[in-house]
């Protein structure tokens, strides 16, 4: 199976309005949590009415949806484009870059997992969330000349999620860069 297996089937966001509104979803979300999610904080944010909210979108489950689909795909084509660069010194600069670029898309999709606890609704969108990475991440070792099995997979994946959460709590991005460096190193000798 594919990451555009794994894929929600609807399309993303085509209006600039409906990708307005998934931007003021990651946002309310990243600022206030999921429990701060309203049409009320999503119009505020992107600057429509609620019945603009309504109309476009119909309900916050719609709108969580629409953000979970927003928010894999810019997060796939990222490690699209570490695996690109088909070099492990890219590795250290994308996944620093990752963070620095869109902080509250790292957040909102923690809040989604950490939240996915308490309402079983989130939970196939936390899966659909991990095998997506996890699979983004094996294509990326494959690419970088890395054979990778399940475990060895999981322990990058792992790592690359305990970076990001390290940058955005502490940001304290040398030190992130630091330790991803130790991990290009390890992983140079996995080849």
């Amino acid at each position: 199976m594919t990451l555009a297996d794994r894929r929600p089937r609807q399309a993303a966001p085509q209006s600039d309005q409906a990708l307005d509104l998934v931007l003021a979803t990651v946002s309310v979300i990243a600022r206030d949590g999921l429990r701060g999610l309203t049409t009320q904080a999503v119009a505020r944010e992107a600057g429509v009415s609620i019945e603009g909210v309504l109309r476009s979108v119909g309900s916050t489950d719609a709108l969580v949806d629409a953000a979970l689909r927003y928010a894999l795909d810019k997060s796939a084509s990222v490690f699209a484009d570490l695996a690109a660069g088909a070099s492990l010194d890219n590795f250290v600069e994308h996944l620093t870059d990752l963070v620095a670029r869109d902080p509250d898309l790292q957040v909102f999709q923690y809040e989604l997992i950490l939240e996915s606890r308490r309402t079983p609704r989130l939970d196939p969108h936390v899966k659909l969330l991990y095998a997506t990475y996890i699979e983004a991440t094996s294509q990326a070792l494959t690419r970088l000349g890395i054979t990778a099995d399940e475990d060895l997979t999981l322990l990058v994946y792992s790592a690359i999620e305990g970076f990001i959460m390290h940058q955005l709590v502490a940001k304290d991005r040398p030190a992130t860069e630091r330790a991803i460096e130790r991990l290009r190193r390890i992983l140079s000798t996995a080849r």
